[in-house]
């Protein structure tokens, strides 16, 4: 769930974009106003998304006022935008020196720290960034993200609701939540927060995915059905919202459509093992032992972990009177997880 949500982080970075004064450029200019007019023709270069010459410029302006607080935080932003994540870092810790106070600095440090994959530190920054503002929304979203990861998922609702004091219709905050809830199996809260993200914006195929899976979750299959269609409907290339209604007609004993899903998925994605475990389910419940046993077989191959595979192939075997066979696959199938497999394979196989 979660690396669909960070693709968007970028939309938080803020940069100070303020011009100061306005640049008598028809005079001969002294320091301090040729430090002025670097500085706000950085702005516009980063503006107009040229970074390189952004951070150019600002690298001159600071050559004239090294102490100059914007020019440092928004160089650092050139410097991120161009994944200088080391310089970046250094010119926002200089920044911090000179106003120590400033939250959207600690935020910006935070995301600094996202780039360089340190986690740790990153937390800690947006700590920062909360206790000089308690309601940053932005800060607030992304320690959510982070306590989800950990799993700690109280806390993750805690820290989501707090964003969405200052922005109320921050959609992701709000699918978050949904998902918080699914994973503590509060399904009803789950499909509120969904629908209510979707209310806000209704273009987002993830969030009708999200909705479909706490369907599917409630077993009520048809609604799973119509929002992972909706999903579809938004972005034919969601392959997950194609593998999870496959899934739902399959429980909905829809298996033609389930079949179509599925081969749909391998005709794109040949790699896909669960797509291949999936199909030989419908193999199963269509009596073509031989081809589940083919079927699952591939999956296995495509990966070893995939203990629902090895089931399902237990399962054909078995119906093939492949004894053996089918009690190895069951033995590692609830080594993997799954525990109808261990359940099955005492009360088959053990003598």
């Amino acid at each position: 769930m979660m690396n669909k949500l960070f693709f968007l982080l970028f939309l938080f970075f803020v940069l100070q974009i303020k011009s100061q004064d306005t640049v008598k450029v028809n005079l001969e200019l002294s320091p301090a106003e040729q430090a002025e007019l670097d500085y706000n023709s950085g702005v516009e270069a980063a503006k107009s998304g040229s970074f390189t010459l952004a951070s150019t410029l600002f690298s001159r302006c600071l050559s004239i006022k090294p102490n100059f607080e914007k020019a440092l935080f928004n160089r650092s932003v050139a410097y991120y935008k161009l994944h200088l994540l080391d310089s970046a870092l250094a010119d926002i810790n200089m920044a911090l020196k000179s106003n120590p106070a400033n939250a959207e600095y600690f935020y910006n440090k935070s995301l600094v720290y996202y780039g360089k994959n340190d986690k740790d530190s990153q937390s800690v920054a947006l700590d920062n960034c909360l206790k000089l503002n308690g309601t940053h929304s932005e800060a607030a979203y992304y320690k959510g993200i982070l306590c989800f990861q950990e799993n700690d998922i109280n806390r993750a609702i805690g820290f989501y609701s707090v964003s969405l004091i200052s922005k109320p219709n921050q959609v992701f905050a709000l699918n978050d939540i949904g998902s918080c809830f699914r994973v503590k199996q509060n399904i009803d809260s789950a499909i509120y927060f969904y629908k209510k993200a979707i209310a806000i914006d209704s273009g987002l195929s993830f969030v009708f995915n999200n909705l479909g899976s706490a369907f599917f979750a409630k077993k009520d299959y048809k609604q799973a059905i119509n929002a992972y269609t909706k999903a579809l409907n938004l972005d034919k290339l969601n392959y997950n919202a194609m593998l999870n209604r496959g899934a739902a007609y399959l429980e909905d004993q829809k298996l033609d459509a389930a079949k179509r899903d599925f081969e749909e998925i391998i005709a794109e994605k040949p790699t896909n093992s669960f797509a291949y475990n999936n199909l030989a389910s419908i193999a199963i419940k269509n009596k073509d032992y031989k081809s589940a046993v083919e079927l699952a077989g591939r999956a296995i191959e495509l990966d070893v972990n995939n203990g629902a595979a090895y089931y399902n192939r237990g399962v054909a075997n078995q119906m093939l009177k492949q004894d053996e066979a089918s009690c190895a696959d069951w033995k590692k199938a609830f080594q993997l997880g799954i525990n109808i497999a261990k359940t099955v394979y005492y009360s088959t196989c053990s003598n």
